[in-house]
């Protein structure tokens, strides 16, 4: 299944971003499963507590979440750009946000195929 994507140009680099209209389920999967693998918990009195952290987990997160929902980048020669986090490492800040503020928020509302049957 095709997803719909939405293009933008980012201001400084001149990069075009195709980026997809929203997240597929393993995506979401994907993404916050690097909290978890990045929690180690401890049992407290039959209870879980957590134990450590690793403090990148969130920017870790952001990384994946931008690298699932960009489709692709075309260069200001035409040229197609790999997205890695290395490309997004080298973005000028202001052309980050701009690709960061065009990622999907939530999925689509779908309308309900389900019927509700009255009760007599």
């Amino acid at each position: 299944m095709e997803r719909p994507t939405t293009e933008i140009e980012l201001p400084i680099s001149g990069i075009k971003a195709t980026v997809y209209a929203y997240y597929l389920r393993g995506d979401r999967k994907a993404i916050e499963a690097i909290m978890l693998e990045s929690a180690e918990f401890e049992q407290v009195g039959g209870k879980p507590k957590l134990k450590k952290i690793d403090a990148t987990y969130r920017a870790k997160m952001e990384d994946k979440a931008v690298l699932l929902a960009v489709k692709s980048l075309i260069g200001k020669d035409g040229k197609t750009i790999e997205p890695t986090i290395e490309v997004l490492d080298g973005l000028p800040e202001k052309d980050y946000d701009v690709l960061q503020k065009a990622l999907p928020s939530e999925e689509p509302k779908k309308k309900s195929t389900l019927t509700q049957s009255k009760s007599s």
